[in-house]
């Protein structure tokens, strides 16, 4: 039987809550692989984390000192570190490749996410979410490896961060239910501004004041993704919602192909068919089986 915290949370509000999160961060691709094309990714980086402080400076007018108040100061900083190397490894990520390819590769998060909860989350998985995830990872080979032996060296860039994510993403499902999700937004923001700030003396080029407004979309966005991730954190199982993920193939490749003209080959297509109906394979399993829990539960 699966975590009744499943169920009493809301899983259809975790997925919802997740696919717009989904959205932002297509978004956020977009805007990092248009400056990216003049800036570094470091610089980028720094912006975003900059303005998404800035935007957090509101919330001290009604918080105040409450804001800083933490019981995982620890798990504060190490979540900042984590930050700062998986966003910069992303950004260069985004630039190099097409948005639809960033976006597959990063399709390694759920995978990583499902381990790694299963481990340090103690979280059951129903075998429906297992074979689901595996099922997807053969969608990935076909994209990693179109002809079967060519691989593209550079991927090991976002598939690094693609785990480094899905470490974060578990010290957020461990920390929401004891911090406020403002406080996670302000020490991250600060951590990962600091950290960014001297490698970029070293690559700095000035931005123009229209990329400006961008880069500060930029930090807006990455707050509202994270605070969206907090809220389907706080509803359901992290492993319930991670195939969703997938889904943010559908905004990318929309982006990539009307913003930057991005082509998907067949390979794409081919990866996709094994991807997606293992991911509505997944949905189905996890509602049915809420579906029995509710009967159970009425009944006792």
């Amino acid at each position: 039987m699966p975590n009744s915290k499943t169920f009493r949370g809301g899983y259809a509000v975790g997925v919802s809550f997740f696919i717009m999160s989904l959205f932002v961060g297509s978004t956020n691709d977009v805007i990092m692989k248009f400056v990216g094309s003049r800036l570094s990714s470091l610089e980028v980086i720094f912006f975003r984390f900059l303005f998404g402080f800035v935007t957090l400076i509101p919330f001290f007018f009604t918080g105040g000192k409450a804001l800083l108040h933490t019981q995982c100061m620890k798990m504060q900083i190490i979540r900042s570190v984590l930050g700062f190397v998986s966003l910069t490894a992303c950004a260069y990520g985004v630039v190099l490749l097409t948005l639809a390819e960033s976006t597959i590769v990063f399709w390694t998060i759920p995978t990583f996410t499902l381990i790694l909860s299963s481990i340090f989350l103690k979280e059951k998985i129903p075998l429906a979410r297992w074979m689901a995830t595996l099922v997807s990872l053969i969608g990935l080979a076909v994209l990693v490896f179109p002809d079967g032996a060519h691989f593209k060296i550079e991927m090991l860039v976002p598939i690094a961060a693609a785990f480094l994510f899905a470490v974060q993403d578990v010290m957020a499902k461990r920390m929401v239910a004891d911090e406020d999700r403002i406080t996670m937004l302000v020490y991250f923001a600060m951590g990962t501004t600091v950290l960014s700030f001297f490698p970029t003396l070293y690559v700095w080029i000035t931005p123009t004041p229209y990329e400006l407004f961008i880069l500060f979309l930029l930090g807006a966005g990455g707050n509202l993704i994270q605070y969206l991730l907090f809220r389907a954190f706080s509803a359901t199982d992290l492993s319930a919602i991670a195939p969703f993920r997938y889904t943010d193939f559908i905004f990318s490749s929309l982006f990539g192909w009307v913003i930057f003209g991005d082509v998907l080959n067949a390979n794409v297509y081919l990866g996709v068919a094994v991807i997606l109906p293992s991911t509505l394979y997944s949905a189905y399993s996890e509602i049915h089986t809420q579906r029995r829990v509710r009967k159970v539960m009425a009944t006792t």
